[in-house]
Formats: C-alpha cells, structure tokens, sequence
C-alpha cells in the first residue's frame, strides 16, 4: 500500500537493542550512516520529500544544497527587487560572520585563552542570532515562489561550450547562447555571471536531531534492522544467538528491501488516476515543461466535431 508517514531513525535503534540486545552502543554512529546506505539500496521516490531552495549566482557558479538527492527542475524569478537580493546577500554574510566567530571561540577555548564557561555563554547568544537570522532568510527567500506568475523554468544546457563554463585565462563570451544551466562537480553552472536560481529538488527527510527519517512501514523497519544486523556481524559482533549467520541477514535483508520498495512504489487511488490521466491519450503534450508540469495529469478532452 501507499506510504505517508515516517519515523525517525531512533525508533529503528530502539528495535535493535530490544530485539539483539547488544553488549555495548559502540555502533550507534554507524547505525546512523548505514541506515542511510539501506534507504539509498531501496531508492523509492516516496521516501524522499520535496524541498526548495534559492541558490545565489557568482561568476557563473552556485552551490547546491547538501541535503540534495536529485533535480526537479531550475527556474528564475524576473520580478524579485534587486533590494531583496542586496537584503538576503546581507543576511547570508551575517550568518557566514557568526559561524565563522564560533569556530574562533573553539579554537580559543584549545587555546585556553577562553574558558568554557564564556564560549557557552557566546554559543547561546550566536545560536539566537542565528536562529533569527535563518528565519529572516527563510521569508526572504520564500518572495522567489510566491510570486509564482513570474516563475520561468531554466533550461538545461546542451552546449559543449557552456557559457558558465571557462577559466581565468579564456572567459568564454563570445559564444551565441540562451539562459541555461548545466551540473558540474557539485556545482549549478549558470549561463548569466550573477543573480539567483530558485531549486525544487528531492531530499532525505531528517528529524530534529538531524537523524535520517525512515517511512513508516513495516517493511522498511526490518529492512533497516536486518541491514543493521548484517554490517554488525560483518564487524565480528557476537549475539545471544549464534546461529544466525551473515548469509541468512543477507537473506533478510534482500528480501526486505524488495518489499519496501514495492509498498513504497504502491499507488494509492488518487496517484493511480494520476497516472491514467497522463499516459491515455491520443494527441501528446509536448509542452508540459514551461508550465512546471502543472497540467501533466489533466485529462485530455477531445471534442467529436473535430473527427
């Protein structure tokens, strides 16, 4: 069936200590990473959750967001003020400042030329700070999807000579162009030197603890619990019961995986309707791009008259 919800990863740790009743917690941070590696092995497009981003544009390049699975689609805002660009670029230099102050407090705190007691004290009045301050980002950058009519799709360029893409010897301006972007090494490439690119990309869901969310379903918890199971024996670690062996977590664990994604790819009615309403039809749609797919479920109504 459908999945809606997820848990967090904490309930999966929880599940392995009542069920193998560890010795000791020393694969806790391992948990957590292989847990990750399991969710990325079943690779179900429902487990991920949709998010948005604006990435700032300098010489042609911008940074993408760490959390990022993979691509939707890019677009631009035309009618943004160049004041609430000027306002977020303020903030985002006022957040990098305050980072930047609290790694010098650690560094003074080894040093011992500040004792724990001040860097604490600093690190309540920054984490305020910045908590304010990514809140005043958030509505600043929530302008670039509200004004949703002025939202226009970026292409993806095709050019083996991108306009994004030169070094400091050569610029590339002489190259006949339009407003594209191109991924390349971890980096958005745009076709234009400064401005900013509004992203919808897809993402692992994190809890408040920053620990990997898992969906809700049966499935996926033994999944995640025999994948766990099998790294820790991999490891050499030693349970009450001895006579289960890496070839039979293995076992269990493909067979797990291969369940949650066929209930994590389960349409529910709706999404079956969906599907129908994209793929029966006579005359395609070869245009559904410039409008952000918006219309790509719309059934299509042909009139008699025209036959």
């Amino acid at each position: 069936m459908a999945i809606y919800k997820h848990v967090s990863s904490k309930e999966i740790i929880r599940k392995v200590f009542r069920d193998l009743k560890p010795a000791n917690a020393n694969w806790l941070d391992d948990a957590i990473e292989w847990m990750g590696e399991a969710l990325e092995h079943i690779g179900a497009s429902t487990q991920l959750c949709t998010k948005h981003a604006v990435i700032p544009i300098t010489n042609h390049k911008g940074g993408l967001p760490g959390d990022l699975y993979y691509i939707n689609q890019v677009a631009i805002n035309t009618c943004v003020s160049a004041s609430v660009d000027a306002q977020i670029n303020t903030v985002v230099n006022q957040i990098e400042t305050l980072n930047s102050n609290i790694l010098d407090y650690s560094e003074q705190l080894s040093a011992g030329t500040v004792t724990g007691a001040e860097l604490n004290d600093y690190r309540v009045a920054s984490n305020n700070q910045l908590r304010d301050l990514n809140v005043n980002l958030e509505m600043l950058t929530s302008m670039y999807f509200n004004q949703g009519s002025c939202l226009q799709p970026l292409q993806y360029g095709a050019s083996t000579f991108h306009k994004g893409s030169h070094c400091d010897q050569c610029v590339n301006e002489i190259t006949t162009y339009k407003e594209t972007y191109v991924i390349n090494c971890g980096s958005i490439q745009t076709s234009f030197e400064k401005g900013y690119v509004c992203l919808s990309y897809m993402a692992f869901p994190t809890d408040d603890e920053c620990y990997p969310m898992v969906p809700d379903d049966i499935s996926f918890r033994e999944a995640m619990f025999w994948y766990i199971y099998k790294k820790l024996l991999l490891q050499g670690e030693q349970f009450m019961n001895p006579r289960i062996q890496y070839e039979f977590a293995e076992m269990q664990w493909q067979k797990y995986c291969t369940q949650a994604r066929n209930a994590a790819n389960y349409p529910d009615i709706d999404r079956y309707q969906s599907f129908m309403d994209q793929w029966v039809r006579l005359v395609p749609n070869i245009n559904r791009w410039g409008g952000f797919f918006e219309s790509l479920n719309d059934r299509e109504m042909l009139q008699s008259e025209n036959f």
